[in-house]
């Protein structure tokens, strides 16, 4: 009898503590009910100006939505390369990420078109067109399933290698082993068509490549060899003094964990987006400058001229290749906005 007493003590207990938990748990901030954690994958390394960037805006994130959304970030290339990001992306396993040209050619090939080679003289004809274009490639990512918090650039691409390279026919050389990234297309091409032959191998998989010998040339920003730390291997002796293409990037997020904010978030992470990612830019700009000084005065890179007389079959080979490109990655129209676009520009200078 004292057995079925204190057993129905301890029921009523029990369920007593579940109804006040239950009230509590319903009384409780809704900000504490309902933090969406955003699982964010890129290939910069930890430190560096990237991560310090990305760092800073989901802190804000975080700040201004009352903790309501926290970042997860995976650096370092740990969930795989661009393609493997994408997919998971696309099962729902990451939700978030910031991709270089790989990443967002898998999404929607017509973004490549801003690395062209010799399509841009300078950052300010970049920033022009891309301004002029914003909206079209919002509505692109959209219709794709992904949202563009930011687009963003690396740098100027210029050759490094081991072999002073002055002209076409030094990079024809049989010593040169030149870098092709395994997807990209452009440079395939482009090379193809300049009778360069390559080594193609994926961003996770070019330091090991210069230390073993299988490549000793590549096109980098100046601050993607230190950060990635390609100039370690001491494979590099020289750098071309000619901007090859430039590195384009872009930070998204699915449509789908997208929606699942609220419309004031939404608007937190849009506006912090925007405002990174320029200062983003423009930091990136800067570190590529200290960069070429850093690589210059303490490395020992010597700078090297591309002859006069080799440019203009340089960017023959590219318009050519910009040419045979089209229907393949993207459209002649979107090539003739492009194009007009930079005539506007250039006319207005």
């Amino acid at each position: 009898m004292r057995n079925m007493q204190t057993s129905k003590i301890r029921y009523a207990t029990n369920v007593l503590c579940a109804i006040i938990l239950i009230v509590g748990l319903l009384c409780l901030p809704a900000k504490l009910l309902a933090v969406e954690s955003i699982k964010f994958a890129t290939l910069a390394p930890k430190g560096s100006t990237w991560m310090n960037n990305f760092d800073a805006m989901a802190k804000e994130i975080q700040a201004k939505t009352d903790g309501g959304i926290k970042f997860r970030f995976y650096a370092n290339g740990i969930q795989g390369d661009e393609l493997d990001v994408i997919r998971k992306m696309r099962t729902g396993l990451l939700h978030a990420g910031a991709m270089t040209a790989t990443g967002l050619g898998e999404i929607n090939q017509e973004v490549l078109i801003f690395q062209l080679p010799r399509m841009f003289r300078n950052y300010e004809e970049l920033d022009y067109v891309r301004e002029h274009l914003r909206e079209d490639l919002y509505n692109v990512f959209l219709e794709k399933g992904y949202v563009l918090i930011g687009m963003g650039d690396i740098g100027f691409y210029y050759i490094f290698s081991s072999h002073p390279i002055r002209n076409i026919k030094d990079l024809q050389s049989p010593n040169v082993k030149m870098w092709a990234r395994t997807t990209d297309k452009i440079a395939q091409v482009f090379y193809k068509n300049a009778n360069i032959a390559t080594v193609p191998k994926e961003v996770t998989q070019v330091l090991q490549s210069l230390y073993s010998g299988q490549l000793n040339t590549v096109t980098a920003s100046p601050y993607v060899t230190i950060a990635l730390q390609w100039v370690r291997s001491r494979r590099f002796k020289y750098m071309t003094e000619l901007p090859v293409n430039i590195g384009v990037g872009a930070t998204i997020i699915t449509k789908e964990k997208f929606d699942k904010l609220t419309p004031t978030q939404q608007k937190v992470i849009l506006d912090a987006g925007d405002k990174y990612q320029t200062e983003l830019m423009k930091n990136i700009r800067k570190d590529n400058e200290t960069s070429l000084e850093a690589l210059v005065q303490k490395v020992g890179i010597q700078i090297v001229k591309f002859e006069d007389d080799a440019l203009e079959a340089w960017d023959a080979i590219a318009t050519k290749t910009h040419q045979e490109l089209v229907g393949e990655i993207y459209s002649q129209e979107f090539l003739d906005k492009i194009n007009k676009l930079l005539s506007e520009y250039r006319e207005k200078k």
